[in-house]
């Protein structure tokens, strides 16, 4: 694993998400990246940083990763999830959060020695949020504990919530969303703790939300519903982690967070670069052949989404894939580009993606 504390410019880089962990995990479906990139070794992946966990799978797959994000605490986590390769699978999970608290600082201190000197100097002026367990210390994961252990024990109780997770089929979850679940508390509750204020207020940022035009509630209203509703619950680990805080089956959460997946961290940390500043920088490095740009695109103006969309086939070749989420905002490759980049159908992809919170996943090829 190497550190670069490089700095470039960004349109983000002067506001509170280059200063804070906005996210202990990534809320983008790595099975769906993995899929879509289809990397292996001889991969050459420039991959938005944030909770590690995608960058980490990307190189857990084969591939040379260099792993870029704007917010130094976003590095420190991702770091100190590579220096727990160091620890036995056990004390993994426990300092992740999943297993029992009461250790989580001891077993810090047991790695602290492996990681770099910002990321070691953030966790050390940090200590004591430690003992939360690490995968739920980011803005957008403490807003998904307040929605889970505030409201929803207004709309259902811990047996109805266990009760749904517990269903054996798809048919099942759909009937017992009819029936059990999608009542007016659960509708009117969450509207309300996913509008674009409360959200903007509490578990992302105003600048987040700077290019969207349309009503946010309703949009991941429909959205949770299909997952839900289409979406197998008893492989959905981010259905989980809001609804009841942890995953109940591992090895369908994280690759990292499995037996094998940890085993393999030493490897994957090899093949990582971890760097703390602006994409643009990268994206000037010749030699890419895959691009996970998380869904960075919808916190810029189309022109800037279009520069950088230029740079990375300047810096990369014929085949290379650039894959991106919409939240709110459409972003995908523009008229101007129709002849450099390729489009693929993604609907699939979309449809099954597990983070479920997303209008749009896109997927270009470089001419």
């Amino acid at each position: 694993m190497k550190i670069n504390s490089r700095h470039f410019r960004s349109e983000l880089v002067k506001t509170d998400l280059a200063n804070r962990i906005n996210y202990a995990q990534c809320w983008e479906d790595e099975d769906i990246l993995l899929e879509a990139l289809d990397v292996g070794p001889g991969d050459k992946v420039l991959s938005i940083c944030s909770g590690g966990d995608n960058s980490i799978a990307l190189a857990l797959a084969g591939a040379d990763v260099t792993a870029v994000d704007l917010s130094e605490p976003q590095i420190a986590v991702a770091e100190l999830k590579l220096a727990g390769r160091f620890l036995h699978h056990a004390e993994f999970l426990q300092l992740m959060g999943l297993g029992q608290p009461g250790r989580r600082v001891h077993i810090y201190h047991q790695i602290k020695g492996e990681l770099s000197e910002p990321s070691r100097r953030f966790w050390d002026a940090n200590e004591g949020t430690i003992r939360l367990g690490l995968l739920g210390l980011g803005r957008f994961e403490r807003y998904l504990d307040t929605f889970r252990t505030k409201l929803l024990p207004l709309v259902h109780r811990r047996k109805t919530i266990e009760a749904f997770l517990g269903c054996a089929s798809i048919d099942e979850q759909q009937a017992f969303y009819a029936d059990r679940w999608d009542n007016l508390r659960w509708r009117g509750l969450f509207r309300l703790f996913f509008s674009e204020v409360v959200m903007a207020r509490l578990g992302r940022s105003p600048e987040q939300f700077a290019h969207v035009d349309g009503p946010v509630a309703e949009a991941f209203l429909g959205r949770a519903k299909h997952a839900f509703c289409d979406l197998d619950c008893r492989t959905n680990p981010y259905l989980q982690w809001m609804l009841v805080g942890t995953f109940l089956d591992l090895d369908h959460s994280r690759a990292y967070l499995t037996a094998d997946g940890h085993s393999r961290l030493g490897d994957a940390a090899e093949r990582l670069t971890l760097v703390h500043g602006d994409l643009e920088g990268q994206l000037a490095q010749p030699g890419w052949t895959a691009f996970n740009f998380s869904n960075l695109f919808e916190y810029v103006t189309p022109d800037h989404h279009e520069g950088m969309l230029r740079a990375a086939i300047a810096g990369s070749g014929s085949g290379a894939r650039l894959a991106y989420w919409n939240t709110l905002v459409p972003r995908s490759r523009p008229a101007s580009l129709a002849d450099q980049l390729d489009v693929t159908d993604t609907s699939d992809l979309l449809f099954r993606d597990r983070a479920f919170v997303y209008g749009g996943f896109n997927l270009e090829r470089v001419r």
